[in-house]
C-alpha cells in the first residue's frame, strides 16, 4: 500500500492547486500614482465599487501606489498589477514602440478597458514671476515633469511642438523630491503639471503659495493636438482654484484603464457588469468622474480592445451541441403517437420490462445513471420510443407488431445494443452491452410469455424464446 500513497495523493494535490489557481483571476491590484495626485484616489475609487458591488464570491480590488504611466506598465508586465491607469500618449508610444519605447519595440499584449478622466496640462507660474503667457518660459527656471514620469512625454511632447529644447530654460538642479515648492520660495519660475482635474496640488500651490495658472494657446499647441491621436483640447473650468477666476485653456490626455491580453474573460465581464450596473456611483465617487458616460468610457483607445468588452457580459453560455437525429428531436414524435411514460433513476441497475396490450402506452427509461436496459412492447398502433439517458450504457430491444413502426434509440452516451423483432414466433435474443448489469425482452402476440432475466453483476447475455 506504501507505494500507492503519493498516486492517490497526486489528484487532490491536482485539484487544490487547479482550484488555487482558477480564484486567482478574483484579486485584481490597481497601479495608480502618487498618493497626493488623482489616479490613486480614481484607482481607490473603483477599487471601492468592484468591493462593494460584485458580491461576497465576486471581484477583490487593491491600489498599488506608483510614480505614474511608467511605472504602471512596468507593473503590468511584472505580474505585479491585472490593471493600470495610463496616460494616452504614452499608452500610444508603448502600443507602436515609439517615444521612451523605442528600444523595447512595440508592446503586443495591452489591451484597453475603459477611457476615464481627462487630464490637463496646467502651467504654474511663482507668484512673484514676471512670466505672462507661454512665449516668456524659455530661459525661465522652469520644471518639466518627474524625470523617467509620464508626464514629462506629454510636457516634452509640448515643448518640442513650440519648437524649444530642454537646454532653451535655466537650469533647475537642487530643487529635490519636492521640486514644485520653489514656486513657494521664488527658486522656481514655473511648472508643468499634468493631472486629473481638480488636483490636490495645484490647489495646495495657488491657494498657500499664491501661484498663478496660465493658458497653453498656441497655433503651434494647436497643430500638436491636431496632429495626433492621443492629445485633445483641455480646459480648466473657472473658479476651480483659489485665484482663477476664468477658465484656462490648455493641452489634455486621456487616463485609460488597461490591462494584459492573457485577464482571463470572465473577470473582464464581472468588471462590466459592475461598472454598467454602478456607473452613476462611481461617477460620484470623485469629482473627476463626474462627467464619464458609457459612451467616453467606451470610445476608441490607442489600445486595442481586450477581447471581454467587444461581448455581451450577461450572454448566457452556448449550449452543447445535440447527437439526437432528427427524428428524436423535440417536436419530431407523431401527433398519434401514444403518450410515454419515463421511469427515471439516479442509480437504477436492474432491467424494466413493460408488457402492454393493443393500447398500453409505451415506458421509456431515463435516468443520468441508469446502468439497465429496456425493451417496450407496443400494440399495433403504438410506435416504440426510444429509451434516452445521460449516462445510459444498457441494451435495449423493441418488438413490434408488423404494422408498428420502429425508431432507433439514439443517445450520445449510449454504448448498448438495440435489436427489433417484428415477427411474432421469433425468438428474441438480446445480448447486454459492455456496461449493462440486467437485460430485459420483450415479446409481443398471443403465445410467447416474456422472460426478463435481471442480475446486477450479470454477464451472460439474456435469451428469450
Amino acid at each position: 500500500m506504501r507505494p500507492r500513497i503519493p498516486a492517490l495523493l497526486a489528484p487532490l494535490f491536482a485539484l487544490l492547486c487547479w482550484g488555487t489557481s482558477a480564484h486567482a483571476s478574483d484579486y485584481l491590484t490597481i497601479s495608480t500614482g502618487a498618493l497626493t495626485g488623482v489616479y490613486y484616489p480614481v484607482g481607490g475609487a473603483l477599487c471601492r465599487l468592484l468591493n462593494e458591488q460584485s458580491g461576497p464570491d465576486g471581484l477583490r480590488c487593491s491600489v498599488r501606489s506608483t510614480k505614474g504611466s511608467l511605472a504602471n506598465l512596468q507593473d503590468l508586465q511584472e505580474g505585479k498589477s491585472q490593471l493600470a491607469l495610463v496616460q494616452s500618449d504614452v499608452l500610444h508610444h508603448a502600443v507602436h514602440g515609439t517615444g521612451p519605447f523605442a528600444d523595447q519595440g512595440p508592446n503586443r499584449a495591452l489591451r484597453s478597458l475603459y477611457r476615464l478622466h481627462h487630464e490637463s496640462v496646467a502651467l504654474l507660474v511663482g507668484e512673484q514671476s514676471r512670466i505672462g503667457s507661454l512665449g516668456d518660459l524659455p530661459g525661465k527656471r522652469v520644471d518639466l515633469g518627474s524625470v523617467n514620469g509620464g508626464d514629462r512625454v506629454t510636457i516634452m511632447a509640448l515643448v518640442e511642438a513650440m519648437g524649444w529644447q530642454a537646454k532653451d530654460f535655466a537650469p533647475t538642479a537642487g530643487l529635490g523630491a519636492d521640486r514644485l515648492q520653489g514656486l513657494c520660495d521664488g527658486s522656481l519660475d514655473a511648472a508643468f503639471v499634468v493631472a486629473g482635474q481638480p488636483n490636490q496640488v495645484i490647489s495646495d500651490l495657488t491657494g498657500r503659495c499664491k501661484a498663478r495658472l496660465l493658458p497653453i494657446d498656441d497655433a503651434r499647441i494647436t497643430g500638436l493636438i491636431e496632429g495626433s491621436t492621443y492629445y485633445e483640447r483641455g480646459r480648466i473650468p473657472a473658479n476651480l482654484y483659489p485665484g482663477q477666476t476664468m477658465a484656462i485653456p490648455t493641452l489634455g490626455v486621456r487616463a485609460d484603464l488597461v490591462t494584459l491580453d492573457t485577464l482571463p474573460v470572465e473577470t473582464v465581464h464581472r468588471l462590466r457588469r459592475v461598472m454598467d450596473e454602478h456607473l452613476k456611483q462611481f461617477t460620484r465617487l470623485h469629482p473627476s468622474l463626474i462627467t464619464l458616460t458609457q459612451e467616453t468610457m467606451t470610445a476608441p483607445s490607442p489600445a486595442p480592445s481586450h477581447a471581454a468588452m467587444q461581448d455581451d457580459p450577461r450572454a448566457p453560455a452556448p449550449l452543447p451541441p445535440t447527437l439526437m437525429p432528427e427524428s428524436l428531436q423535440p417536436g419530431s414524435v407523431p401527433s398519434e403517437a401514444q403518450p410515454t411514460q419515463a421511469v427515471s433513476g439516479a442509480g437504477a441497475t436492474e432491467a424494466i420490462a413493460a408488457p402492454e396490450g393493443e393500447t398500453a402506452p409505451a415506458q421509456t427509461p431515463s435516468g443520468a445513471a441508469a446502468t439497465g436496459s429496456a425493451a417496450i412492447l407496443e400494440g399495433e398502433t403504438a410506435p416504440a420510443q426510444t429509451p434516452s439517458g445521460a449516462a445510459a450504457t444498457g441494451s435495449a430491444a423493441i418488438l413490434e407488431d408488423e404494422a408498428a413502426p420502429a425508431q432507433a434509440p439514439s443517445d450520445a452516451a449510449t454504448t448498448g445494443s438495440s435489436a427489433t423483432l417484428e415477427d411474432e414466433a421469433t425468438p428474441a435474443q438480446t445480448p447486454s452491452g459492455a456496461a449493462a448489469t440486467g437485460s430485459a425482452a420483450t415479446l409481443e402476440g398471443e403465445t410467447a410469455p416474456a422472460q426478463t432475466p435481471s442480475d446486477a453483476a450479470a454477464t451472460e447475455p439474456a435469451a428469450t424464446p
